[in-house]
């Protein structure tokens, strides 16, 4: 821009080519006080196929995180120089081994984010199968007493699960023990309607909600569902509302500190996690647990039937079997 505002000048005009020598000049300075980036060749704007592709969303949420992270070391009253990362929640950041680690089962802990209605009580059974020393439904009440008696620093466990993950962490783990935590994801609303058919006839658990039978899953999901984005608010340890913010760090911190699972591809993300916490599968014992829930039809603990609900304009149920 600068060049071609100079170039416009007539070289048999002096008075507009100082003018614009001066213009040009205080926007160098400009550009240097404030930190300015210059601007890109022609040839880095590509084709909007290209992995190169600027995001405007992406570089908007980019500079937000930036914000609100020199707002926190403002009011934290430090200089910012400390070496946090960008849009990950802190917890993660001192306590979690991030996926850049190489894995160390010796001296790290698992730590399962049981997500409820994601396979989290079939993986306890492959767990505890495959000769693991596990601690199951960590809540905080427990969490505490663990902690209490040094559970993790003493190594008498390999695998934590617990659905309530940051108070875990925070209680549990700290930058000498540091967590590798892993977790099972499944589609929020195939998870939903599973915890809606289930809860009708769980009557040991303390949500058992009988009266759910008499209603249909839509009039549920509009006047009844209470969990509305439970699963990023215990992320954030909110109680409340959780914000954009809160999603964008969530994001970050499941794709930097987290090994990742699919319900829909079960038997390879435990091949996955089982790579990380070294659980050698050549044993013949860990080879038999491995066929008993993955080979043939394969085992789920806690799975109950129930009519699964297609996205269509009409409303079709089919058989389906859905894990815990």
């Amino acid at each position: 821009f600068f060049s071609h505002f100079v170039a416009m000048v007539n070289i048999r005009r002096p008075k507009l080519k100082a003018i614009a020598a001066s213009v040009v000049g205080s926007c160098v300075i400009a550009c240097y006080l404030f930190d300015v980036p210059r601007p890109l060749p022609p040839s880095s704007f590509v084709g909007r196929s290209s992995r190169t592709q600027f995001s405007r969303r992406g570089l908007l949420s980019s500079a937000r995180l930036k914000h609100n992270n020199d707002r926190d070391r403002r009011g934290r009253g430090d200089d910012g120089d400390d070496d946090r990362e960008d849009g990950v929640f802190s917890w993660a950041e001192r306590r979690v081994r991030p996926l850049s680690a190489r894995p160390d089962p010796l001296n790290e802990t698992a730590l399962f984010w049981h997500i409820p209605k994601s396979g989290g009580t079939t993986a306890k059974s492959i767990y505890r199968c495959l000769g693991e020393a596990v601690d199951v439904e960590a809540r905080p009440g427990q969490i505490s007493h663990s902690e209490s008696i040094g559970l993790v620093p003493l190594g008498h466990v390999d695998v934590i699960f617990s659905p309530y993950p940051v108070y875990a962490i925070e209680h549990l783990f700290d930058p000498s023990h540091m967590a590798r935590v892993l977790a099972l994801f499944r589609h929020p609303i195939e998870r939903l309607i599973s915890l809606f058919y289930y809860l009708q006839t769980a009557n040991w658990e303390a949500s058992y909600r009988p009266e759910w039978k008499d209603m249909n899953v839509l009039e549920w999901a509009e006047s009844h569902n209470a969990d509305i984005n439970t699963m990023l608010k215990r992320l954030a340890g909110k109680g409340h509302d959780a914000t954009e913010e809160d999603l964008l760090r969530a994001t970050n911190t499941i794709r930097r500190h987290f090994v990742v699972g699919l319900v829909t591809e079960m038997e390879e993300s435990f091949r996955r996690f089982n790579a990380v916490i070294g659980v050698d599968e050549t044993k013949p014992k860990h080879e038999a647990c491995m066929q008993k829930y993955f080979g043939g039809e394969g085992t789920k603990e806690n799975s109950n039937a129930h009519p699964k609900v297609r996205n269509s304009t009409s409303t079709t149920f089919v058989p389906s079997f859905s894990s815990r």
